[in-house]
Protein backbone atom coordinates (compact mmCIF):
# COMPACT_ATOMS: atom_id res chain seq x y z
CA UNK A 1 0.00 0.00 0.00
CA UNK A 2 2.87 2.38 -0.68
CA UNK A 3 6.24 3.24 0.78
CA UNK A 4 7.43 5.30 3.75
CA UNK A 5 4.87 8.13 3.43
CA UNK A 6 1.99 5.66 3.76
CA UNK A 7 -0.06 6.08 7.01
CA UNK A 8 0.28 2.33 7.54
CA UNK A 9 4.08 2.48 7.90
CA UNK A 10 4.04 1.92 11.64
CA UNK A 11 2.37 -1.48 11.17
CA UNK A 12 4.25 -4.69 11.02
CA UNK A 13 3.82 -5.02 7.26
CA UNK A 14 4.89 -8.62 7.05
CA UNK A 15 2.25 -9.73 9.55
CA UNK A 16 -0.44 -7.65 7.85
CA UNK A 17 0.25 -8.68 4.26
CA UNK A 18 -1.81 -11.88 4.36
CA UNK A 19 -4.82 -10.18 5.96
CA UNK A 20 -4.73 -7.24 3.56
CA UNK A 21 -4.39 -9.47 0.52
CA UNK A 22 -7.38 -11.50 1.71
CA UNK A 23 -9.45 -8.31 1.99
CA UNK A 24 -8.31 -7.31 -1.49
CA UNK A 25 -9.15 -10.74 -2.91
CA UNK A 26 -12.70 -10.87 -1.53
CA UNK A 27 -13.43 -7.28 -2.46
CA UNK A 28 -12.06 -7.68 -5.99
CA UNK A 29 -14.09 -10.85 -6.51
CA UNK A 30 -17.30 -9.04 -5.54
CA UNK A 31 -16.77 -5.98 -7.74
CA UNK A 32 -15.19 -7.79 -10.69
CA UNK A 33 -18.15 -7.61 -13.08
CA UNK A 34 -18.09 -7.25 -16.87
CA UNK A 35 -19.06 -3.97 -18.50
CA UNK A 36 -22.70 -3.35 -17.72
CA UNK A 37 -25.32 -1.56 -19.82
CA UNK A 38 -26.50 1.91 -18.90
CA UNK A 39 -29.12 1.68 -16.15
CA UNK A 40 -31.43 3.98 -18.15
CA UNK A 41 -31.35 1.45 -20.99
CA UNK A 42 -32.19 -1.38 -18.58
CA UNK A 43 -35.10 0.66 -17.20
CA UNK A 44 -36.36 1.18 -20.77
CA UNK A 45 -36.12 -2.58 -21.28
CA UNK A 46 -38.11 -3.13 -18.08
CA UNK A 47 -40.73 -0.65 -19.32
CA UNK A 48 -40.99 -2.61 -22.58
CA UNK A 49 -41.54 -5.84 -20.60
CA UNK A 50 -44.28 -4.13 -18.59
CA UNK A 51 -45.95 -3.10 -21.85
CA UNK A 52 -45.60 -6.64 -23.20
CA UNK A 53 -47.11 -8.01 -19.99
CA UNK A 54 -50.08 -5.69 -20.30
CA UNK A 55 -50.65 -6.71 -23.92
CA UNK A 56 -50.26 -10.41 -23.07
CA UNK A 57 -52.89 -10.11 -20.36
CA UNK A 58 -55.20 -8.28 -22.77
CA UNK A 59 -54.81 -11.02 -25.39
CA UNK A 60 -55.39 -13.66 -22.74
CA UNK A 61 -53.46 -16.75 -21.57
CA UNK A 62 -55.65 -19.20 -23.49
CA UNK A 63 -54.59 -17.74 -26.83
CA UNK A 64 -50.91 -18.37 -26.01
CA UNK A 65 -51.60 -21.79 -24.50
CA UNK A 66 -53.71 -22.93 -27.47
CA UNK A 67 -53.26 -21.05 -30.74
CA UNK A 68 -49.67 -19.89 -30.33
CA UNK A 69 -48.60 -23.24 -28.87
CA UNK A 70 -50.14 -25.01 -31.85
CA UNK A 71 -48.49 -22.54 -34.23
CA UNK A 72 -45.13 -23.40 -32.63
CA UNK A 73 -45.58 -27.13 -33.26
CA UNK A 74 -46.87 -26.44 -36.78
CA UNK A 75 -43.75 -24.38 -37.53
CA UNK A 76 -41.51 -27.19 -36.29
CA UNK A 77 -43.57 -29.88 -38.04
CA UNK A 78 -44.89 -28.22 -41.24
CA UNK A 79 -46.44 -31.46 -42.60
CA UNK A 80 -48.29 -32.47 -39.41
CA UNK A 81 -52.09 -32.55 -39.45
CA UNK A 82 -54.38 -31.11 -36.77
CA UNK A 83 -54.60 -34.36 -34.79
CA UNK A 84 -50.80 -34.72 -34.69
CA UNK A 85 -50.40 -31.12 -33.57
CA UNK A 86 -52.90 -31.60 -30.73
CA UNK A 87 -51.12 -34.80 -29.69
CA UNK A 88 -47.82 -32.95 -29.55
CA UNK A 89 -49.40 -30.15 -27.50
CA UNK A 90 -50.88 -32.65 -25.07
CA UNK A 91 -47.67 -34.65 -24.79
CA UNK A 92 -45.51 -31.62 -24.07
CA UNK A 93 -48.09 -29.58 -22.17
CA UNK A 94 -46.16 -29.80 -18.89
CA UNK A 95 -43.16 -28.09 -20.54
CA UNK A 96 -45.22 -25.21 -21.88
CA UNK A 97 -44.18 -21.74 -20.74
CA UNK A 98 -46.78 -19.47 -19.20
CA UNK A 99 -45.91 -16.26 -21.03
CA UNK A 100 -47.28 -13.93 -18.35
CA UNK A 101 -45.56 -15.87 -15.55
CA UNK A 102 -42.23 -15.91 -17.42
CA UNK A 103 -42.38 -12.18 -18.16
CA UNK A 104 -43.38 -11.39 -14.57
CA UNK A 105 -40.43 -13.38 -13.18
CA UNK A 106 -38.12 -11.74 -15.70
CA UNK A 107 -39.25 -8.28 -14.63
CA UNK A 108 -38.73 -9.19 -10.96
CA UNK A 109 -35.19 -10.34 -11.79
CA UNK A 110 -34.49 -7.03 -13.52
CA UNK A 111 -35.92 -5.11 -10.55
CA UNK A 112 -33.59 -7.05 -8.26
CA UNK A 113 -30.60 -6.30 -10.49
CA UNK A 114 -31.44 -2.59 -10.47
CA UNK A 115 -31.61 -2.76 -6.69
CA UNK A 116 -28.37 -4.63 -6.02
CA UNK A 117 -26.28 -2.93 -8.68
CA UNK A 118 -27.00 0.61 -7.51
CA UNK A 119 -24.71 2.98 -5.63
CA UNK A 120 -26.24 2.10 -2.24
CA UNK A 121 -25.50 -1.58 -2.76
CA UNK A 122 -21.94 -0.88 -3.92
CA UNK A 123 -21.37 1.24 -0.82
CA UNK A 124 -22.57 -1.67 1.35
CA UNK A 125 -20.09 -3.94 -0.44
CA UNK A 126 -17.28 -1.48 0.34
CA UNK A 127 -18.43 -1.38 3.98
CA UNK A 128 -18.83 -5.13 4.51
CA UNK A 129 -15.90 -6.46 2.45
CA UNK A 130 -13.32 -3.70 2.87
CA UNK A 131 -13.88 -1.21 5.69
CA UNK A 132 -15.25 -3.53 8.38
CA UNK A 133 -12.64 -6.32 8.02
CA UNK A 134 -9.87 -3.73 7.82
CA UNK A 135 -10.99 -1.87 10.95
CA UNK A 136 -11.62 -5.18 12.75
CA UNK A 137 -8.02 -6.12 11.96
CA UNK A 138 -6.79 -2.80 13.41
CA UNK A 139 -8.90 -3.26 16.54
CA UNK A 140 -7.64 -6.80 17.07
CA UNK A 141 -4.03 -5.66 16.68
CA UNK A 142 -4.56 -2.76 19.07
CA UNK A 143 -3.75 -0.20 16.37
CA UNK A 144 -7.09 1.49 17.10
CA UNK A 145 -7.05 2.26 20.84
CA UNK A 146 -9.91 1.03 23.00
CA UNK A 147 -10.89 4.39 24.40
CA UNK A 148 -13.77 6.83 24.20
CA UNK A 149 -11.95 9.50 22.19
CA UNK A 150 -10.84 7.95 18.92
CA UNK A 151 -8.12 9.39 16.65
CA UNK A 152 -10.71 9.83 13.89
CA UNK A 153 -8.43 11.73 11.53
CA UNK A 154 -5.73 9.08 11.72
CA UNK A 155 -8.22 6.22 11.29
CA UNK A 156 -9.75 7.98 8.28
CA UNK A 157 -6.29 8.38 6.72
CA UNK A 158 -5.64 4.67 7.10
CA UNK A 159 -8.99 3.75 5.53
CA UNK A 160 -8.39 6.25 2.70
CA UNK A 161 -5.07 4.51 2.08
CA UNK A 162 -7.00 1.24 1.89
CA UNK A 163 -9.46 2.80 -0.60
CA UNK A 164 -6.56 3.97 -2.77
CA UNK A 165 -4.99 0.52 -2.67
CA UNK A 166 -8.25 -1.22 -3.61
CA UNK A 167 -9.11 1.37 -6.24
CA UNK A 168 -12.45 2.29 -4.65
CA UNK A 169 -14.23 5.04 -6.59
CA UNK A 170 -14.69 8.32 -4.73
CA UNK A 171 -18.49 8.12 -4.71
CA UNK A 172 -18.37 4.74 -2.92
CA UNK A 173 -15.98 5.86 -0.18
CA UNK A 174 -17.33 6.26 3.34
CA UNK A 175 -17.23 9.54 5.22
CA UNK A 176 -15.04 10.02 8.29
CA UNK A 177 -18.19 9.98 10.44
CA UNK A 178 -19.28 6.61 9.02
CA UNK A 179 -15.78 5.20 9.47
CA UNK A 180 -15.63 6.36 13.10
CA UNK A 181 -19.08 4.88 13.78
CA UNK A 182 -17.99 1.49 12.44
CA UNK A 183 -14.75 1.64 14.46
CA UNK A 184 -16.64 2.37 17.71
CA UNK A 185 -19.06 -0.49 17.03
CA UNK A 186 -16.21 -2.92 16.42
CA UNK A 187 -14.40 -1.74 19.57
CA UNK A 188 -17.54 -2.32 21.64
CA UNK A 189 -17.98 -5.78 20.11
CA UNK A 190 -14.34 -6.63 20.80
CA UNK A 191 -14.60 -5.42 24.41
CA UNK A 192 -17.78 -7.44 24.99
CA UNK A 193 -16.12 -10.54 23.57
CA UNK A 194 -13.05 -10.06 25.79
CA UNK A 195 -15.23 -9.57 28.89
CA UNK A 196 -17.23 -12.70 28.06
CA UNK A 197 -14.02 -14.75 27.74
CA UNK A 198 -12.72 -13.46 31.09
CA UNK A 199 -16.00 -14.34 32.79
CA UNK A 200 -15.87 -17.82 31.29
CA UNK A 201 -12.36 -18.36 32.66
CA UNK A 202 -13.42 -17.17 36.12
Amino acid sequence: MGESADPLDHFDRYALTGNLEEIERYYARQVAVPNQPDRKLVRRYRKAITKQLRLSEEIGPHFFADEIEKAKWSRQNPHADEMTLHMLMEEHGDKRDNVVAVLTEHRLDIDHWLKISGDTYRKRVVTKLAVEPFLRLLVERGTIPNRERLPVTHITQMVEALFDWLGVEQKFRLSSVAIATIARRLIRASSSESNAKRQTKN
